[in-house]
């Protein structure tokens, strides 16, 4: 994917320096009910980068699980890619019994009126997020080329990344325990998996989509995607029958 490569191409250069993003701007964090998880989300420009974008971390009992990540979406036949080059024009506070949480929309000022909202919401157990394009002239019909979010893991595990992998994506967490990636499934969106891009970070990939010609998928505006889902546990059977897949799917 010609856009998706771009952006990977200057990201891979920080990471392989062991760049840390040059600032961060915005920032909003959410806690899990008992103190343990932290997701924070901000805006940022690593060194070498043009533009900024949508980034987040993972903290899990004071250290990071997944370390500065990038978010967003390629859309076809439109540049820069959904969640480069935003800035915070709102955001609320959420809560319920279970998960706090956080909405935040972001206006793409390069653009006429592009935006994108995100959703957070952090359990005891894990995390779970989602894009939301509202409608706008050159959203009216929304063409997803890919999505491009990272997990970019903050430690190295004994072993090494796949190149490619199914989802629910369960790893060990040094000292920790384990860290499963899930994707809520949703009639109709493709099924999405998980492509490696360096040694420590997975790029979630939508099958079915070709650059400049085809998209994965297709949809009217105002669209809100599907749940991508960290869950956090101390061992790896409890990762995969934890409560926060149970209810997301109700």
């Amino acid at each position: 994917m010609v856009r998706v490569r771009g952006r990977l191409k200057w990201l891979a250069l920080a990471l392989c320096l062991g760049a840390l993003p040059a600032f961060a701007q915005d920032e909003r964090s959410v806690k899990s009910p008992d103190g343990q998880i932290e997701f924070r989300l901000f805006t940022s420009l690593p060194d070498g980068a043009i533009l900024n974008s949508l980034a987040y971390q993972l903290w899990w009992r004071g250290k990071p699980v997944i370390d500065t990540s990038y978010l967003g979406l390629a859309i076809l036949f439109q540049e820069p890619m959904l969640g480069d080059n935003v800035g915070l024009s709102a955001d609320k506070s959420l809560h319920d019994a279970h998960y706090n949480g956080l909405w935040a929309d972001y206006l793409q000022t390069s653009t006429t009126g592009r935006r994108l909202q995100f959703e957070v919401r952090v359990w005891n157990e894990g995390v779970a997020f989602r894009y939301i394009v509202p409608r706008s002239a050159l959203l009216f019909d929304l063409a997803i080329e890919d999505d491009v979010t990272q997990f970019h893991f903050a430690e190295k595990s004994a072993g090494a990344l796949p190149e490619h992998a199914a989802l629910p994506f369960i790893r060990e967490v040094p000292g920790a325990g384990w860290a499963g990636i899930f994707s809520q499934f949703v009639d109709g969106f493709p099924r999405m998996e998980l492509k490696r891009f360096d040694v420590q970070t997975m790029v979630s990939h939508l099958p079915g989509g070709v650059p400049d010609q085809v998209p994965a998928f297709k949809t009217p505006t105002p669209w809100t995607g599907p749940w991508h889902i960290i869950v956090l546990g101390g061992e790896r059977e409890k990762v995969s029958d934890a409560e926060i897949l149970r209810s997301l799917e109700r």
